[in-house]
């Protein structure tokens, strides 16, 4: 059994029981980043608009989800700089770490060509430089080099340039309900021309999580439990690693005690 996930079309695309969305970087970035910022439509809906500038990052994740991923553009900081905003929500986001290069998939042993960077980003509560450090991250994708060369688009073509064959086949297109999805394709696309365009290098797609608290593992955890004695347990780790030691130490230690009562008894009938 399948279930339907609506499209931005309006028709219904089935998915898999257990379906997960768990796209790579470079899926990211060439299959939804890239058409994003060509303003090109698209056929699903697991990636939204939404300004996370607007919003703090629990606000943005839903309830019992892990991570949630949204269209974003950037805002410059100032008209005529290139200084991005950061202040978010009751916060700001704050750069971590060095920007990770995204390269595409080489096809028919081509050199693959860098295409998108990612930024992994922190939320700091209060204000810069002396906010408070959250769980929550960000994950910034945008679009650098291969991935902002200009590409062949079909855009609509102006009012005065509709042939007359372009007339009919929208008549045609109205008037019948029951035309095959190819075949209204190829009406639409009768009244389109193919225009060079740059992608919009503001968009960016942005995966916000909660990370991980780092857990002991469970057998030291109850090591630790001390239930307020005040005093911290001795753990055998040798032990717990190797039970046949344990049970052969044990032994020996065992016959070791033996002997030595035996000596004392000995002394004692002496």
């Amino acid at each position: 059994m399948s279930f339907s996930h609506p499209l931005i079309s309006g028709a219904p695309i089935r998915l898999e029981p257990g379906f997960k969305f768990s796209p790579s970087d470079v899926d990211i970035v060439v299959h939804y980043l890239h058409p994003r910022a060509m303003n090109e439509p698209f056929p699903f809906t697991f990636i939204v608009d939404a300004n996370v500038l607007r919003k703090n990052p629990w606000d943005l994740v839903p309830e019992g989800s892990m991570e949630k991923y949204y269209f974003s553009q950037r805002v410059l900081s100032w008209p005529h700089g290139n200084r991005r905003k950061h202040a978010a929500g009751d916060g700001y986001w704050k750069a971590s770490g060095k920007d990770v290069p995204i390269f595409s998939n080489g096809i028919n042993d081509r050199v693959p060509l860098k295409v998108g960077l990612k930024k992994t980003m922190v939320f700091y509560r209060g204000n810069a430089p002396v906010g408070d450090n959250t769980e929550w991250m960000m994950e910034e994708y945008s679009l650098a080099e291969a991935g902002l060369f200009p590409c062949r688009v079909m855009r609509p073509r102006g009012s005065s340039n509709i042939g007359k064959c372009g007339c009919a086949a929208a008549v045609i297109a109205k008037k019948n309900d029951e035309l095959s999805e190819a075949l209204r394709k190829a009406i639409a696309s009768l009244n389109k021309d193919s225009v060079l365009v740059y992608p919009d290098d503001s968009w960016v797609v942005c995966r916000i999580y909660k990370k991980k608290k780092k857990c002991m593992p469970g057998f030291i955890a109850r090591g630790y439990n001390i239930a307020g004695r005040g005093q911290v347990p001795f753990f055998d780790f040798i032990g717990q690693a190797n039970p046949e030691w344990t049970a052969s130490s044990s032994s020996l230690t065992g016959t070791q005690h033996s002997e030595k009562e035996n000596a004392d008894k000995y002394r004692g009938q002496e």
